[in-house]
């Protein structure tokens, strides 16, 4: 078909060139999308691929964090049980030290009282 022949048959070869600009333009259209969908399913690639690395590394920390939690747990209970030894033996010294206090004291009695009598 000539381009420049006349339009007839009641204008449906200008109907026909219409409807074939406007596949041209849908086809251009579907090829920008595609192009445009397969750019964001890479860059969704992408991302879960760093997600996986992050949730990685975030249960690496977790467990680390985990092992420390537990080591000052064992820290504390080791040094309540320190204090606690310590504070048993300034009571026991304590006591020590009455209990001699105690036995001086009746030891200075009798002494005197052996003074007395030996007078």
């Amino acid at each position: 078909m000539p381009e420049n022949r006349p339009y007839n048959n009641n204008g449906w070869e200008g109907k026909i060139d219409s409807i074939h600009k406007d596949i041209r333009l849908i086809l251009e259209h579907v090829a920008r999308q595609t192009f445009i969908n397969e750019h964001h399913e890479n860059a969704i690639a992408k991302i879960q691929k760093e997600l996986d690395s992050l949730e990685l590394k975030v249960s690496s920390l977790e467990n680390k964090s985990e092992r420390q939690d537990g080591g000052l747990g064992f820290l504390k209970g080791l040094l309540g049980l320190c204090g606690g030894t310590i504070i048993a033996a300034c009571i026991w010294v304590g006591a020590s030290i009455i209990q001699i206090n105690q036995t001086q004291s009746l030891m200075k009695e009798k002494v005197t009282r052996l003074e007395e009598t030996l007078k």
